[in-house]
């Protein structure tokens, strides 16, 4: 698989500032002696013992002994890999990676990467805005009838693909992207006349990785006269592996990392009501799902 050259991950170490990205994490104050301190995020306490020191690159711990430097502090707190650890902060501060690779056929994935993620971001900001137009009254009132407003869906980027066979084709032409990257992404499919949208009349997800990038799409059909299959997912691409990406882990990976505890449930709606636990939506989900006595209609609902 692709791996960093050791003189671009050396380069990331040098130009990352470990106060700037720790302190997004972490309310840092002086410490004097140009360090600094704040409450540690690996465990609970409430005198702060953790401390970042700028000048080594490093941080510490002195009460649960966590140390480090920001690679490890992103890997740590975030669960992330080595690798998504330094393109994480790479992205940040403008740094461009080259890659070894062991195959061509990573080679080319790993070049293939910033391209798919880019129309795949396009892609998500075209579907939710469908999701606000007149032909989304459908897709609204699935989320609306299972407790899901407006702010929710901004949360969680949740759009509408519409009906019509070229809407995000057109799209992401219009955005410089070919043919050939929209097939590689999964973000159409391919007809004797051409290429069309792969997911059409739908509620649609956006999936992310852990780094935060979409890299694929979950749908859900919304018309009778659809006959494909409920759920439709994006296929196997170079930057989307069904069995190594989890819906809703970018958002909950801190907590798991903190914890060391996972909580899996089965579908979208069930991992939104989860984040939104405190909000009027997931009260309302909650109260439709577990009333003892359920209206079938209501309770059908509930199971997506």
């Amino acid at each position: 698989m692709a791996r960093i050259r050791d003189e671009d991950v050396a380069a990331v170490r040098d130009v990352a500032d470990i106060r700037d990205v720790v302190g997004e994490y972490v309310t840092l104050k002086s410490a004097g002696g140009g360090s600094y301190k704040g409450l540690c995020p690996f465990h609970d306490e409430r005198t702060p013992s953790f401390h970042v020191t700028p000048s080594k690159g490093l941080y510490h711990c002195f009460s649960c002994q966590e140390g480090g430097d920001l690679i490890g502090f992103l890997r740590k707190l975030e669960g992330l890999t080595f690798t998504e650890a330094v393109e994480k902060i790479a992205g940040r501060y403008g740094v461009e990676l080259r890659y070894d690779e062991t195959s061509s056929r990573a080679a080319a994935s790993a070049g293939q990467r910033p391209r798919l993620v880019a129309a795949h971001k396009v892609a998500s900001e075209f579907y939710a805005a469908q999701l606000r137009e007149p032909g989304a009254q459908k897709a609204r009132e699935f989320l609306l009838g299972r407790g899901f407003g407006e702010d929710s869906w901004a949360q969680f980027a949740v759009g509408y693909a519409p009906q019509g066979w070229d809407g995000l084709t057109s799209r992401l032409r219009a955005a410089g992207f070919t043919e050939q990257e929209m097939l590689a992404g999964g973000l159409v499919s391919q007809g004797q006349r051409g290429v069309y949208d792969r997911f059409r009349g739908r509620v649609v997800w956006p999936i992310r990785d852990t780094s935060g990038d979409v890299v694929g799409f979950g749908a859900r059909k919304l018309f009778d006269d659809d006959e494909g299959p409920k759920y439709l997912n994006t296929p196997e691409t170079p930057i989307y592996k069904k069995s190594q990406v989890l819906y809703g882990l970018d958002l909950a990976r801190r907590d798991i990392a903190r914890q060391q505890k996972a909580v899996i449930v089965e579908g979208y709606t069930d991992v939104m009501a989860c984040v939104l636990s405190s909000s009027a939506a997931s009260d309302v989900y909650k109260r439709q799902c577990e009333d003892p006595a359920p209206d079938p209609a209501r309770h059908s609902r509930c199971r997506s």
